[in-house]
């Protein structure tokens, strides 16, 4: 029998360091959906018609199957009808042979929800003070550039100046905060959040939730409620192959058009090596992918589980190319709280497009060898 093990992240993009003891001690306790700190559940960004739309997916590695949500309004925990929409994949049986779903989205996902006696709150209680102060700020700047094209710039690719002068904006404006989204600049806000996890019997899982970018279009999706995007997990299928789970946090069109998730999995299973494995994915599948070919700034981040059944040990890795990114990690055998750790990226310019010295390294390396 293993130890249990879980890991957190609190997102990829960019994280004040007047809130880093904020965010650290956020990954401890585990509890990202009810914490404005974040952009999920309460407090997510807003869209372009002023509303809270979520998204949110739950993979389970033993049964491999899938739930996920998408523009859900009104509840605060969207995972958390995400993993009944998973659970109820083998234990619900529909007249005439129908398929239960694995996927909703809108008012039909709350619908759903609300029959199978998940409490929703009003949609209002999800919109924070400081949601609406971004959205009004950008919306405001949205509506100038429409109406004056001369205020309407294409921005050029990031570089070291670029992004550490906003970073310094940011530490020195109270009213910005990482759930901030410029338009044309993703790199300061990409707070999904997610976990990864093993139980004691050797089964994965993955989650992973956001409230998407600021000034959405209503009803748009990322990568948090598309397939082999946002989650993935995958239990071992033999003595000898490995187990997975991964979530993703980045920008979520990047993400859904490279299966980001799926990917990585399938990276860590083939190859041997955990961290040359996210290093060749993260540069071949994602900054150099063909399907990413005409995208000046690809924004990703990744945080990823791998057990070995030959070994009983457990590798966590994490890779972005964003300013920061928060994780978090607990075992069964630890007595106290998580530890939390913020990631910062080392930044170089390479020809016109931002490289980066990708945070491939392990968070830890735990070789526990547990009891039988």
């Amino acid at each position: 029998m293993n130890e249990g093990f879980i890991a957190v992240h609190v997102g990829a993009g960019y994280h004040s360091m007047q809130k880093k003891h904020a965010y650290k001690t956020l990954c401890k306790k585990s509890c990202q959906k009810n914490s404005l700190l974040t952009n999920a559940g309460c407090g997510s960004n807003l869209s372009l018609s002023r509303k809270v739309e979520c998204d949110a997916s739950v993979m389970d590695g033993r049964t491999l199957n899938f739930g996920a949500v998408g523009a859900l309004s009104d509840y605060m925990n969207p995972v958390l009808v995400a993993k009944e929409l998973l659970l109820h994949q083998n234990n619900e049986n529909l007249s005439l042979h129908r398929i239960p779903p694995c996927v909703l989205v809108g008012e039909g996902a709350s619908q759903w929800a609300r029959s199978r006696g998940l409490k929703n709150v009003k949609a209002d209680l999800l919109v924070s003070e400081n949601a609406l102060h971004t959205y009004s700020k950008y919306k405001r700047k949205v509506e100038e550039a429409e109406n004056d094209p001369r205020k309407f710039i294409q921005r050029e690719p990031a570089n070291n100046k670029i992004l550490y002068s906003e970073a310094a904006e940011m530490e020195n404006n109270a009213c910005i905060s990482s759930e901030t989204w410029l338009p044309g600049d993703e790199s300061l806000m990409l707070d999904t959040v997610g976990a990864v996890g093993m139980d004691c019997c050797g089964n994965v899982a993955s989650a992973v939730s956001s409230g998407g970018i600021v000034l959405k279009h209503p009803g748009r999706l990322g990568q948090a409620a598309i397939y082999g995007c946002g989650s993935w997990a995958q239990n071992s299928l033999s003595s000898t192959e490995p187990a997975v789970a991964v979530t993703t946090s980045g920008n979520g069109e990047h993400l859904i058009k490279t299966m980001f998730a799926r990917t990585c999995a399938e990276t860590l299973i083939s190859n041997t090596d955990g961290v040359t494995g996210f290093h060749y994915v993260f540069n071949t599948k994602f900054l150099e992918s063909p399907f990413l070919i005409h995208t000046s700034e690809k924004l990703a981040g990744v945080l990823a589980m791998k057990f070995d059944p030959v070994s009983n040990s457990v590798e966590v890795l994490w890779a972005h190319n964003t300013f920061s990114m928060v994780l978090g990690y607990m075992s069964t055998h630890l007595s106290k709280a998580v530890v939390g750790y913020i990631s910062f990226v080392i930044i170089k310019l390479i020809h016109i497009q931002i490289s980066v010295c990708h945070q491939y390294s392990l968070l830890l390396q735990w070789k526990e060898t547990t009891k039988q």
